[in-house]
């Protein structure tokens, strides 16, 4: 069976040109809330007891910005809170910033991190345990006005008790990455235009 050319290039048309009309791209993302083509993302206020939450948080959501949107992240250090800041440099330089003035500026606190026992032995010893995060995040616009905000977002996982030590604080690191990495993709879901 022989198909006309000019019919197959209509076709292939058609499903381009439906594909794009929405504004859904095979790679990237979308641009965030009020059309932000450039946003910074300060490290996140740690409330919490869980020491270097704030860095993985923060990680987690440069590069789902960076992957899954069509934004630039940039280095905006003179806007930066002072109770934001970080004596932590190797982990700034390690962030891919470009330096520039953002149009936005994101801005997060770790409220808590819990942990759960949600498994017990018949000894009652915890072999599985949940763990919670309890995270704000707000986007700001260059005059201040409040473009994104989402209060109490909740994520969480489990891990397996080993109950020693040095493994333990290894399972909860990979679990709080994982973790982070979900708030992150949910986050910038959210932050996304639809069309």
């Amino acid at each position: 069976m022989k198909t006309n050319p000019i019919f197959a290039v209509l076709i292939a048309l058609f499903f381009t040109i439906m594909l794009f009309s929405c504004g859904y791209t095979l790679q990237g993302g979308g641009l965030l809330s009020g059309s932000v083509k450039s946003v910074s993302v300060m490290v996140f206020k740690n409330k919490s007891s869980q020491v270097g939450a704030e860095i993985i948080f923060t990680n987690a959501l440069i590069e789902e910005l960076m992957r899954n949107s069509s934004v630039t992240v940039v280095n905006a250090d003179s806007d930066e809170p002072e109770e934001l800041k970080t004596d932590d440099r190797e982990s700034k330089n390690k962030q891919p910033f470009n330096n520039s003035t953002p149009d936005a500026v994101i801005y997060g606190t770790i409220v808590s991190v819990s942990f759960d026992a949600l498994s017990r032995t018949s000894e009652d010893v915890v072999y599985k345990r949940g763990l919670n995060a309890v995270v704000n995040v707000e986007m700001k616009g260059k005059k201040g006005d409040i473009l994104f905000s989402l209060n109490n977002f909740t994520q969480s996982d489990s891990y397996a008790v080993t109950h020693e030590n040095l493994i333990d604080e290894s399972a909860v690191k990979s679990t709080l990455k994982i973790v982070a990495e979900r708030f992150a993709r949910r986050v910038v879901s959210q932050m996304t235009d639809d069309f």
